[in-house]
């Protein structure tokens, strides 16, 4: 019965090698139908603590790569796609008059309204994949009216166009540093 809940095999050695060295007070007690290991998979959780390291990129890149996640929006002749970006070069999370699901229901796939389904596609997509916040380049006053309906209709979809600057060590030890590293420093306040 206990195999047939953990699928994942070398979890399933952790626990038997865990009954097997009588260790078995970290599995009993009412709760014991649910593992006490949280392991997490998710390779991007370090960017949504905000403790990843950020890429600085370099000063004379054409587009600068100060981003966990970018937005881009493609306007064409005939679609329009919008997507976010990865700084590493993936697209995460992608939207577009091109697929079926979102064409089937717009009269044409490059005036205002498909532009604002777009957005609102990108950011139902953003929410379940779990991104709340991007970098946009673009400026709401200096853009085409339909590429502000798409940054909009993000916007209104829940998702912040502002990524939150990266955690950083409140100091920062080097060799020039006064303090030692080794002994704690205790903060005192000032009433």
């Amino acid at each position: 019965m206990l195999e047939a809940r953990i699928r994942n095999t070398s979890l399933f050695s952790l626990i038997k090698r865990t009954y097997s060295s009588g260790n078995e007070a970290l599995l009993e007690g009412p709760n014991n139908s649910f593992l006490p290991f949280i392991y997490n998979r998710n390779p991007r959780n370090l960017e949504r603590l905000r403790i990843a390291p950020k890429p600085s990129g370099y000063v004379l890149d054409k587009k600068p790569v100060n981003y966990w996640h970018r937005l881009v929006i493609e306007q064409s002749n005939k679609h329009w796609n919008a997507y976010i970006e990865h700084f590493e070069g993936s697209k995460v999370v992608t939207a577009s008059t091109k697929e079926w699901a979102i064409k089937q229901f717009l009269r044409s796939t490059s005036d205002s309204v498909a532009a604002a389904i777009v957005g609102k596609v990108l950011a139902q997509r953003c929410l379940e994949f779990g991104l709340l916040e991007v970098n946009s380049d673009y400026d709401l006053k200096q853009t085409s009216p339909k590429i502000t309906l798409v940054l909009r209709n993000i916007e209104k979809g829940g998702i912040a166009l502002k990524e939150p600057e990266q955690f950083l060590p409140h100091r920062h030890w080097s060799r020039e540093a006064k303090e030692d590293p080794t002994k704690v420093y205790e903060e005192t306040q000032s009433r």
